[in-house]
C-alpha cells in the first residue's frame, strides 16, 4: 500500500503521549475493565466514551496505490444495474454494524477479495464484487484501532509501517505505570471494536471516535472472520469526494477451506455511466 504517512494528534517528542494525553490511573483502569461485565449498558457506553476521550488516536494519511472490495450476495438470477445494488440499498436506513450506529451509513471495504466475500458470510452462491481506490491526487485519513498494543507485542503495527519504532521509543519514554494504561486502554478498545458478535459496543467505540475527529475519514480493524485481514469502515457523506470506484464483477463464489474462495462465470461491467 502507497502514500501512508503517520500522522499523531499529540507532538513527536518523547515522552509527549502521556503528557498531552494523561491515561486513566493504572489500578481505576485496571478495576474498571474488571468490572466492565457487571456494569449496565448505559453505564458500558459511558466508559467507551471515556477512553476515547482521553486515548492518544492515531490517523494514518493514506493514498492511492491499492484496490479495496466490498462484496453483497445475490439472489439467484439477479444482475444489479445500479451503482447503489452494488453498494448499498438506496434510500434504506443504516442498520447499526460493527463500527456503525443505527442511522449512522458507512461504506465497508476490505483489504482484498476473499476478506469481502468472508465478511459478507459468503459460503457459496452468487455475489458481486466492487472495486474501489483513492482517487489520484486525494488521500484519507484512516484511524487504526488496536495500533499501540500491537506495536507493544509484535514491534510494528498494522498500518503504521516503519513509524511504529517511532511509536516504540514514544512508548518506551513515558513512566512505566502511564504507558502500561496506555497500552491496556487501547488493547481493550481493540477487543470492544473487534471481539463479539454484538455491535452494541463495538459501534460506540466507532461513532465515539468519529465524534472525537470528524475529519477522520474512516476507522480500520482487523477482521474477525479473516485471520491476519483488515476492515476499513469509511464515513459514507464524504465517500466519493476521494474514492472511486474501478471495477464490478458479477461471480458465483464457492468458499474452498479457511477462508479462501474461487470464483466461478466471472462477467464485468463494462462502463458506469454518470447517473450511477
Amino acid at each position: 500500500m502507497k502514500a501512508r504517512t503517520l500522522l499523531l494528534s499529540f507532538k513527536m517528542t518523547p515522552p509527549a503521549i502521556t503528557q498531552l494525553h494523561p491515561p486513566m490511573q493504572l489500578d481505576e483502569l485496571v478495576a474498571k475493565i474488571a468490572g466492565f461485565t457487571k456494569q449496565t449498558g448505559s453505564e458500558q457506553r459511558a466508559f467507551i466514551d471515556q477512553l476515547v476521550k482521553i486515548h492518544p488516536t492515531l490517523n494514518v494519511r493514506w493514498g492511492p496505490g491499492w484496490r479495496y472490495r466490498r462484496a453483497r450476495q445475490l439472489d439467484v438470477g439477479e444482475i444489479p444495474q445500479t451503482v447503489d445494488d452494488v453498494i448499498w440499498p438506496k434510500g434504506a436506513p443504516a442498520k447499526v454494524g460493527r463500527a456503525n450506529p443505527k442511522g449512522f451509513r458507512v461504506m465497508y471495504l476490505a483489504d482484498r477479495r476473499d476478506t469481502a466475500l468472508r465478511e459478507a458470510r459468503v459460503h457459496q452462491g452468487w455475489v458481486a464484487i466492487a472495486e474501489f481506490q483513492i482517487r489520484p491526487q486525494q488521500a484519507v485519513f484512516i484511524c487504526p484501532i488496536g495500533e499501540l498494543s500491537q506495536i507493544v507485542r509484535t514491534g510494528r503495527g498494522y498500518m503504521s509501517g516503519d513509524s511504529s519504532k517511532t511509536l516504540s521509543d514514544m512508548l518506551n519514554a513515558c513512566p512505566l505505570q502511564q504507558s502500561r494504561a496506555l497500552i491496556i486502554t487501547d488493547a481493550f478498545l481493540y477487543e470492544q471494536m473487534t471481539g463479539h458478535e454484538d455491535y452494541d459496543m463495538s459501534s460506540r467505540v466507532a461513532s465515539a471516535i468519529f465524534d472525537k475527529l470528524p475529519n477522520v475519514s474512516g476507522i480500520a480493524y482487523s477482521s474477525r472472520r479473516q485471520l491476519g485481514a483488515i476492515n476499513f469502515a469509511v464515513r459514507a457523506d464524504t465517500f466519493w469526494q476521494s474514492w472511486a470506484l474501478t471495477s464490478v464483477r458479477r461471480a458465483f463464489a464457492e468458499h474452498l477451506a479457511l477462508g479462501f474462495y474461487r470464483l466461478k462465470q466471472v462477467t464485468g461491467v463494462t462502463g458506469v455511466y454518470q447517473s450511477g
